[in-house]
């Protein structure tokens, strides 16, 4: 009996029969290279997230993309250009924190699950690139109250202007926390102001050549 093809390899096969490459269809699916490249290797944890629209891209039925299904068909189907877009995109949280406190260090930046937000929401309403965005956890409550301790928030990385007010997850030189950014006229050399919302922490100033900013907080999600 022949054995079943790996979904990762009928996603493979899929994409070569329509001469996609993985920057193509990660643009269709609102994913960058990489995941479609881990999703091909074997690296499925977050394949159930994208199914339907693979069914829909490649024209073939759910279950295509189910484990013990090996069929790949001959000839392409035809495409809805308009309709082979997903109604919600897959936006990656990686293993670190952000400190809204008095830091933590980053471990490492591995994925740890992919968040399925609505497609109307990142794009339309936030302006925001899939390819260009995380979630991340809030630790601490320095940013009382507009942030609290256990929040998650969408970070626009394609967004570091931090000439433009607003919160911003960086980079320190110790740690990665979510604070407001404010550069210092006549500094020299130049330096940025971090401020907390909440009137405990206040703020300091760090060397601008420390910071690394990380992008945008555009949005949050708490519990009741």
């Amino acid at each position: 009996m022949k054995e079943p093809l790996p979904i990762g390899m009928k996603l493979k096969l899929e994409r070569k029969r329509l001469n996609l490459t993985q920057k193509e269809l990660g643009e269709r699916l609102g994913v960058g290279q990489s995941t479609v490249s881990d999703l091909e290797g074997g690296g499925l944890q977050s394949w159930h997230i994208h199914r339907d629209a693979l069914a829909r891209i490649f024209g073939k039925p759910k279950s295509f993309f189910e484990p013990g299904t090996d069929e790949v068909s001959e000839s392409p189907p035809e495409i809805d250009a308009a309709g082979d877009m997903p109604d919600s995109v897959a936006i990656p949280e990686y293993d670190v924190r952000l400190s809204a406190g008095g830091g933590f260090e980053v471990d490492q930046e591995s994925t740890r699950r992919y968040w399925p937000l609505p497609r109307f929401l990142v794009v339309e309403r936030l302006n925001v690139s899939p390819n260009q965005a995380t979630v991340q956890e809030v630790i601490g409550d320095s940013m009382e109250p507009t942030l609290s301790s256990g929040d998650y928030v969408l970070i626009d990385l394609s967004d570091t202007r931090i000439g433009l007010p607003g919160i911003f997850a960086i980079w320190d030189g110790d740690a990665l926390v979510c604070k407001r950014v404010e550069r210092i006229p006549a500094s020299e050399p130049s330096e940025v102001r971090l401020k907390s919302d909440n009137p405990l922490h206040g703020e300091y100033r760090v060397p601008e050549e420390r910071v690394r900013v990380i992008g945008r907080v555009r949005w949050v999600t708490r519990r009741m």
